[in-house]
């Protein structure tokens, strides 16, 4: 959804294509030619083409779906209109960025064996709940003798039941496997981020044995696990650096080679936080600028983040493990206008996109205390937002469209005994905005073979009178005679395309900046008459 300001041509391209649409005769009603001849004389035909009212709200979003994605208008409670171009929204999981040990082996040279929890750099797990996975020991029996006994994880436990399972080896058993064991609804609960894997194995008399590692110092004893899921950790979060989003918007004020000036009134740029990770980010400000019309870095600056000396930055409020917030989500705006940015000089410039690149630091303030927590459902998602109130100023601006035509019945009248045909066109204009336009005609080739105005781009709208806010404050009726020979118009009466450039201007010379409101209206009228001489048998 990207219906522009007034300044961007899909505005514009509205008006051409209800002027184009009448002067291409489609959707008309059309006089018989073909009357009782009464003998030689000339006799004129007048008839209306096309009438029709637009509200401006109404046309601004009937050119909606012929837009760029992600963009959208909104209407004030004061009727005024804001323009939105949105980027995608980044969402990161936090499983993608923290990523904890899923499968491993962990072999037992002795019958107890404290392994280190493969956490992330700076991540400490105290409590950890498992949705998923399998866990299995696989012994070995050197000996001559029955082994029997049991293993445990004394750090799992699951509806306040240890893991711990039995176990019998046959004398010279080999690789006996014991498992695999769903690990799904079990909680870790650790003071040190290890799991102790341990077992106990008997001789047939009862006597307690450490089970022989093999000749070549292997183990006979491995604790398997594989696939685990994690639904829940919690511990401390050290720092640690990771890659957020890098986006783009395009913003299409004026994507023509045509130019004007623009001034746009308190341009805003948003970004806009939602976070469920529960600890503290720092977004790191790596790259945020506009790109000019001919590809120019417009970099934006002002005093919207804080600045560590290096990098500008912003902290995203999170959900706090101290205040109970898990499953809550904490959104962060960041706002930059003229007040705190360059941002309007950059909009005089008329910028055509905004890329920004953020990355994240987890606990940059490196508190020792922290206590964060993540689920396999806590995702920060960052977008980027660009906002223009549909104000500010236009002189001689641009804008140029090519479009369909179809002259249907007329393509095809015997126009031997026309002498000339003239349009009238008629308008009631309700906004604060004059347009001079020309058409040019053209065929398959896309060769010029006339144009609508002889001499020109001519004035087909004058802008409403504006009080001192910019807002319209009548109507201003405006007539246009278009006369075109009977030559002319058998040349382009079989064209097949036309083309348009049409130039803005907002009120009294674009020297003042003015408001386009969802009620502002117009009024266009389009007739034509023909004069055709007329013989008698």
């Amino acid at each position: 959804m990207n219906p522009k300001t007034m300044f961007s041509k899909h505005i514009l391209r509205s008006f051409l294509l209800l002027l184009l649409s009448c002067i291409a005769w489609q959707a008309c009603k059309k006089s018989d030619f073909e009357q009782a001849e009464l003998g030689d004389h000339t006799a004129e035909f007048a008839f209306p083409l096309f009438t029709t009212d637009l509200k401006l709200k109404d046309l601004l979003f009937n050119v909606l779906n012929d837009t760029l994605s992600g963009d959208t208008i909104f209407i004030n409670p004061d009727n005024t209109m804001t323009l939105f171009y949105s980027g995608d929204v980044a969402q990161k999981p936090a499983t993608d960025i923290f990523k904890f040990i899923e499968s491993g082996l962990v072999p037992l040279s002795s019958d107890t064996v404290s392994n280190p929890i493969q956490t992330p750099n700076g991540v400490s797990i105290s409590q950890a709940k498992l949705s998923g996975g399998t866990m299995s020991f696989v012994f070995s029996n050197p000996l001559s003798d029955t082994i029997t006994g049991f293993f445990e994880i004394p750090e799992l436990n699951r509806n306040g039941e240890g893991f711990k399972h039995p176990f019998i080896l046959l004398p010279n058993e080999q690789n006996r496997v014991f498992g695999s064991f769903d690990m799904n609804g079990y909680e870790l609960n650790s003071s040190s981020n290890t799991l102790t894997f341990q077992y106990a194995a008997y001789l047939p008399n009862g006597t307690k044995i450490k089970v022989p590692n093999q000749a070549n110092g292997f183990p006979n004893v491995f604790a398997v696990f594989l696939n685990l899921k994690f639904s829940y950790v919690q511990g401390y979060w050290g720092y640690q650096l990771y890659p957020l989003t890098r986006d783009t918007i395009e913003i299409d004020i004026n994507q023509t080679d045509l130019r004007g000036d623009i001034k746009v009134v308190n341009p805003k740029v948003t970004m806009r936080v939602r976070n469920s990770w529960g600890f503290p980010t720092r977004g790191i400000i790596k790259y945020l600028s506009f790109i000019g019309q001919n590809g120019e870095e417009l970099q934006l600056q002002g005093t919207a983040f804080q600045n560590d000396g290096t990098n500008d930055y912003a902290d995203f409020a999170y959900p706090s493990f101290i205040a109970g917030e898990l499953g809550q989500e904490k959104i962060t705006d960041i706002y930059m206008d003229e007040s705190n940015s360059n941002i309007a000089d950059i909009f005089n410039l008329q910028p055509t996109r905004l890329v920004y690149e953020v990355d994240g630091v987890s606990n940059a303030q490196l508190d020792p205390n922290l206590i964060g927590f993540m689920t396999d459902q806590s995702v920060l998602g960052l977008q980027m937002r660009v906002e223009l109130v549909l104000e500010g100023s236009a002189k001689n601006f641009g804008a140029e469209q090519t479009l369909d035509l179809n002259f249907d019945g007329f393509g095809s009248l015997d126009s031997a005994n026309i002498e000339s045909v003239e349009f009238k066109l008629v308008s009631e204009n309700g906004t604060p905005v004059d347009i001079n336009a020309q058409i040019y005609f053209r065929d398959e080739a896309g060769t010029d073979i006339d144009s609508l105005f002889d001499a020109g781009a001519k004035n087909i709208l004058n802008a409403a009178p504006v009080n001192n806010q910019g807002i319209a404050s009548g109507v201003t009726r405006t007539e246009t005679f278009i006369p075109m020979t009977a030559a002319r118009f058998d040349r382009i009466r079989t064209t097949k395309t036309a083309f348009m450039k049409a130039y803005f201007t907002t009120a009294q010379g674009g020297t003042i900046p003015v408001k386009l409101l969802a009620d502002n209206s117009s009024t266009v009228k389009l007739g034509i008459k023909v004069k055709k001489r007329l013989t008698g048998e």
